[in-house]
């Protein structure tokens, strides 16, 4: 078999086990960008969805429907409802006086058996329907109060979501970057591989012309299947990630994914310009502050308790009642009365002041809790600082190495090529060149990663 034919049987098994193991090298497929990534990943994640839901679902509490009616915090209300809105109901009947039609069968006997009843079927109709509006329009201002609380509970649902979209955005472009530097080895490999089969080429001339061993040719084709295996296992690992991808993306595990195998360094790290950034964006922190001023409208609510409550009150009542017999043949009332209602609570076993108590200890539990949040993300701050810092400068190292292993591995090509050194000398020079690569794919996607956990940390990771 002639080295042509070989070479292009090669070729055909490795695009064969390429479609088959990574279906995102069939030729065609468009390269997904890191903007097609957020898009996917925003619109289609289920903790995405979920955060979104909750966050509409904190929307739709904020009304002034729901300010008052012992929804609010700390609501030791009496007598009747609080809130911004009146209550009105209509009410028709009750278990001790049902509305509507009623019999009664009844027998009398007397001694004189000619004016007894018996089995006589009395029927009656009861009607009692009424409307009822009550109003409560001061309550020591605590329905305002609440309704900045209300207001300050979607904004902490926004951070919320806000915090989701981040964390998951960071996960997905994480694997996302690891692809791009698999894919990176990966084509690194296929250059080393295309070296390996041409040192074949040439180890199996020198065989032929006596120049070379037999040994040299086995080492020759030990090392070009090594490279194909390794090939192989980074598609597998690529494969691997594609499909943790697709999970986060809300995609069936066999899409296919197509990424890039160059990505680019687009911050430099800047600590007292990060720090600051932090101290103003932060999610964490920002959901300690507004927990805190939640705490403080909610302490704001059980001192309005103290305060009486003023409020209107009116109503209409119908209400007929008719027999067939009896002193009362007919029953019929109705009319209507309004004025105003007035409560104030001088006493409930201390209730209102233990509340004002534990709400104080609650405030400050979520000030040190803040506070200790905000220590925790200065410090990864800090961390991601130095880390992206040491990235970026191991990912120059590494680019200098290659360049040299590049080199040294050409000049040791053509020794081996004239005769002036063995193959053993040119394959030390060339996995030296192999482990060159690797780490430097290793460097950049660790310096991209770095990159995005220094920006997600001053919340500049999705604008």
């Amino acid at each position: 078999m002639t080295r042509q034919l070989k070479s292009k049987i090669s070729t055909l098994v490795k695009v064969g086990i390429c479609i088959l193991i990574f279906p995102s090298c069939i030729i065609g497929q468009e390269i997904m960008q890191p903007e097609d990534v957020i898009r996917l990943c925003i619109a289609g994640n289920f903790d995405i969805q979920i955060a979104r839901n909750n966050e509409i679902v904190t929307k739709n509490n904020n009304n002034l429907g729901l300010v008052g009616s012992g929804q609010s915090t700390g609501s030791t209300l009496m007598g009747g409802s609080t809130g911004m809105l009146p209550q009105i109901s209509i009410q028709a009947g009750n278990p001790q006086n049902p509305l509507g039609y009623g019999q009664t069968i009844t027998t009398l006997k007397y001694q004189n058996p000619s004016i007894n009843v018996l089995s006589q079927k009395l029927t009656s109709t009861s009607y009692a329907p009424s409307i009822v509006g009550t109003w409560y329009f001061f309550d020591g201002f605590k329905m305002f109060v609440t309704k900045r609380k209300l207001n300050k509970a979607e904004e902490l649902s926004n951070l919320q979501y806000r915090q989701t979209v981040e964390n998951t955005i960071f996960n997905v472009l994480s694997i996302y970057y690891t692809m791009v530097g698999i894919q990176r080895y990966i084509r690194s490999l296929k250059a080393s591989l295309e070296l390996a089969e041409g040192q074949l080429i040439l180890a199996e001339e020198k065989l032929k012309t006596g120049n070379g061993t037999q040994v040299e040719l086995l080492q020759a084709k030990i090392d070009a299947n090594n490279l194909e295996v390794s090939i192989l296992q980074q598609l597998n690992l690529l494969n691997e990630q594609a499909i943790n991808l697709n999970n986060l993306l809300k995609r069936s595990p066999e899409s296919p994914v197509l990424v890039p195998d160059t990505l680019a360094i687009s911050s430099k790290p800047d600590y007292g310009l990060a720090l600051n950034t932090t101290s103003q964006n932060n999610i964490s922190i920002l959901i300690g502050k507004k927990n805190l001023e939640i705490d403080e409208l909610a302490l704001k609510e059980f001192k309005a308790n103290r305060m009486p409550k003023i409020g209107v009150t009116g109503n209409y009542t119908y209400q007929r009642t008719a027999n067939d017999i009896g002193f009362v043949r007919l029953n019929q009332n109705f009319g209507y009365n309004a004025g105003l209602i007035f409560s104030w609570t001088l006493l409930n076993n201390f209730t209102t002041r233990t509340a004002i108590k534990n709400q104080s200890v609650q405030i400050n539990s979520d000030q040190l809790r803040m506070d200790a949040a905000t220590l925790q993300e200065n410090s990864n701050l800090y961390k991601a600082f130095i880390g992206f810092k040491n990235n970026l400068e191991i990912m120059e190292i590494e680019i200098k190495s290659v360049a040299m292993a590049k080199e040294n591995l050409q000049l040791a090509a053509d020794r081996y090529k004239i005769g002036i050194s063995t193959y053993l000398d040119f394959r030390t020079v060339n996995v030296s060149y192999e482990n060159a690569l690797y780490r430097y794919s290793q460097a950049l996607s660790a310096a991209k990663i770095s990159e995005l956990n220094y920006l997600k940390v001053q919340n500049l990771l999705v604008h």
